[in-house]
């Protein structure tokens, strides 16, 4: 694979990591329902955003140095080589006060959303993606590097197990009952879905996308959303950018969890959004999704689970870059957010 198909149209994106006093407002088109609450977004410049719901309001908490989604390992292929260590967040999940937040370097750190203080749990996997609560009170972080969710118990502070799945896995649901896993793969742009007994890969759903991120059920478990932002085309040659090639559509790809097979699609290509991560309402109405724009901001699109209707679009980046004189220095310069958790309770 070579490097080059990589170099100019690199994914990762890091911030300097300053403290910032005070928040920002978020931006936001007409129509976005009420909603309560505080979503916390992973980002390549090692922080989460902090949005208030309610309100508009941003902040962010420092978890660790910045890193690049590119750098390093995908798929056990070496694309460019690690220039920062600590990774940058890419995926969180919240146990009561604390956020377990998983680094593209493979490690897990404890943040408690109280006093921001950051406690390192040391390396777990090489490269995560996604970070999602999951059966039996687990936590599951799915690989990028080697195609493995690994199991991270909470109470215990350590890795529980390790479920090999794929090539590039980035997120994981499951149906009523956890009857079934659905573990989507970036590279090869396929759900798999594993029997949640054997932990064994069952029934794969092929042409999903052609390079995918992260994944969600709903909260009644019929349906498993799918970021399917195809930033790149996957070739014999290695991935190729289908953005730049002007090929691939950006969408949000629904299964129907029961048939175990694709239901619908909902393009965000007019949008300029290139979905990565999505966190629903606890009444499934509404659909909370991450994404970046690849030029000086990243977005969350506040989508009708029911119509497909967008609702509303609120900045993440820009106007607290702006106003903190941030600039993003690397990856053409784009600031790149991922997961999203919410904290449904927060006042």
């Amino acid at each position: 694979m070579k490097k080059g198909l990589f170099v100019s149209v690199l994914l990762a994106a890091a911030v300097m990591l300053i403290t910032m006093a005070g928040v920002c407002g978020a931006g936001e088109k007409e129509g976005m329902p009420t909603l309560k609450g505080k979503a916390y977004i992973a980002g390549h410049g090692g922080h989460l955003a902090v949005l208030d719901l309610a309100t508009g309001d941003l902040d962010r908490i420092v978890v660790g140095p910045a890193g690049g989604e590119l750098a390093g390992q995908i798929a056990g292929l070496t694309l460019t080589e690690e220039k920062t260590a600590g990774g940058g967040t890419h995926g969180a999940a919240l146990v009561g006060r604390d956020l377990y937040v998983g680094m593209l370097n493979g490690t897990i750190k404890k943040v408690n959303i109280d006093t921001g203080a950051v406690t390192d749990l040391g390396q777990v996997g090489k490269k995560f993606c996604g970070a999602v609560p999951g059966p039996g009170g687990n936590l599951y972080y799915e690989d990028m590097a080697d195609g493995n969710v690994y199991v991270f118990d909470p109470t215990k502070d350590k890795a529980a197990d390790v479920i090999p799945a794929g090539k590039a896995v980035c997120g994981i649901g499951w149906d009523k009952g956890d009857k079934h896993a659905f573990v989507s793969d970036m590279v090869q742009g396929k759900v798999f879905v594993l029997d949640w007994k054997t932990k064994k890969v069952m029934k794969t759903i092929d042409n999903v996308g052609s390079f995918l991120h992260q994944s969600r059920t709903t909260p009644d478990r019929k349906e498993l959303w799918v970021t399917a932002a195809n930033e790149f085309t996957v070739t014999d040659k290695g991935p190729v950018p289908a953005a730049t090639a002007g090929k691939g559509k950006s969408e949000l790809v629904i299964i129907n969890v029961k048939k175990m097979k694709i239901k619908d699609r909902i393009d965000l290509t007019d949008e300029g959004a290139f979905p990565h991560d999505l966190a629903f309402t606890p009444d499934g109405k509404y659909a909370l999704v991450t994404a970046r724009t690849y030029g000086d901001d990243s977005i969350m699109l506040t989508i009708d689970t029911k119509t497909h209707a967008i609702l509303g679009e609120t900045s993440l980046c820009k106007k607290c870059h702006d106003a903190a004189g941030v600039k993003v220095t690397i990856d053409q310069a784009s600031p790149l957010l991922c997961g999203i958790t919410v904290d449904w309770n927060a006042k």
